[in-house]
């Protein structure tokens, strides 16, 4: 019998679970990829990448069905983001060590790395991930 594991999806960034979708507008384009954690930009109505530590995550930014991940968002495009009892695919800091279990938080670019502090905690990691490369983990959502 083959051991089994989690997979984490090519073509999507839900994995499983019950997503709540909101759409925003693209303000700020830097790293604008699927997968990648946003806040609010200057107004309610639009967004930009999380910073390194965030305390207001809106989620995670959703790909389009007929994109593949590294198409990234422009300015005033119209972007979903994932929130809710969701196992999302995103991306882990370079040079990052992730074990399974860990809580993990928002690092630069809106990508992942562990954490201790649970004021700043997104979610838990399903997956193990150590590398210089920023590899694609799945990480149940918690506090988003």
């Amino acid at each position: 019998m083959c051991p089994q594991g989690l997979v984490v999806p090519l073509r999507s960034i839900l994995h499983s679970g019950k997503p709540v979708y909101r759409e925003y507008e693209v303000k700020t384009v830097a790293c604008m990829y699927p997968g990648r954690f946003v806040q609010h930009d200057s107004n309610e109505w639009d967004i930009k990448v999380a910073t390194s530590g965030s305390l207001v995550v809106l989620g995670v930014l959703d790909i389009e069905p007929t994109e593949l991940r590294p198409t990234i968002y422009g300015a005033a495009d119209q972007a979903r983001v994932i929130t809710g009892d969701v196992v999302v695919a995103v991306k882990k800091i370079s040079g990052a060590t992730i074990d399974e279990g860990t809580t993990v938080q928002v690092a630069n670019s809106g990508m992942v790395c562990e954490t201790t502090d649970a004021t700043k905690e997104v979610g838990y990691s399903l997956q193990a991930a150590t590398g210089a490369n920023n590899e694609w983990i799945l990480v149940k959502l918690t506090h988003v």
